[in-house]
């Protein structure tokens, strides 16, 4: 018994293979658009990252401690603290000032500094362990993972070896004649906040690609 021949001209693509006629496209498929990334390559991108966003938090963080002679002492506690020096201003809204955070941002969870350190240890290697076990191993997941479990590793060195978190930038804007002032950050803080930011892009993308596919 044998089949009729599809005719082309009313189903067109009918003599395609199989593997290529079931092959979704990107459209169809929104979170097959970003290359994924061999075990071997992700863990390159992750470690290289690690590394020089630790070598460019530490040493600005020395560098600017230094410039602007500042000194840390610790009390008959053991509670850090730091002799003031003025700081440095570049133009208005921008200067390096020294300081020293005994908790988390804005000061949140000072005086439990022991949880803040476990907290940062865990999440170096958690943050490793999920870019490398992800079915789907993007440029973005990985960048983004390695960036925050970077600016946990410069603040967890702060935490250990100082007591706090050495602080140094600056930023603020005049609105009138009042100053408001952003709580004083570090390259860790700014590498922990860009990564969390790419990771909530690249969510929002994926959703509203998913969204698009489906009023189709």
């Amino acid at each position: 018994m044998t089949g009729t021949a599809l005719d082309k001209r009313l189903f067109p693509g009918c003599d395609a293979p199989m593997n290529e006629a079931m092959t979704p496209t990107p459209e169809e498929n929104p979170q097959k658009t970003t290359e994924v990334l061999s075990r071997r390559h992700a863990t390159l991108l992750f470690v290289a990252i690690l590394a020089l966003i630790i070598l460019a938090d530490l040493s600005s963080k020395t560098f600017v401690f230094d410039l602007l002679e500042t000194e840390i002492r610790h009390a008959a506690d053991g509670t850090p603290y730091l002799i003031q020096t003025p700081m440095h201003k570049f133009f208005p809204g921008f200067a390096f000032e020294a300081s020293i955070n005994l908790g988390a941002f804005n000061g949140w969870f000072a005086g439990v500094t022991w949880l803040l350190i476990g907290v940062s240890g865990l999440s170096i290697p958690v943050c490793f362990w999920f870019a490398l076990s992800m079915p789907r191993r993007s440029v973005p997941m990985v960048v983004s993972l390695a960036l925050i479990a970077a600016g946990a590793a410069g603040n967890l060195h702060d935490r250990w070896f100082h007591g706090g978190v050495r602080d140094f930038i600056r930023c603020s804007v005049n609105i009138g004649e009042k100053e408001w002032v952003w709580p004083n950050f570090n390259i860790a803080d700014s590498a922990i906040v860009c990564g969390v930011a790419i990771i909530l892009i690249r969510e929002w993308i994926l959703m509203r690609r998913a969204a698009e596919v489906s009023a189709q």
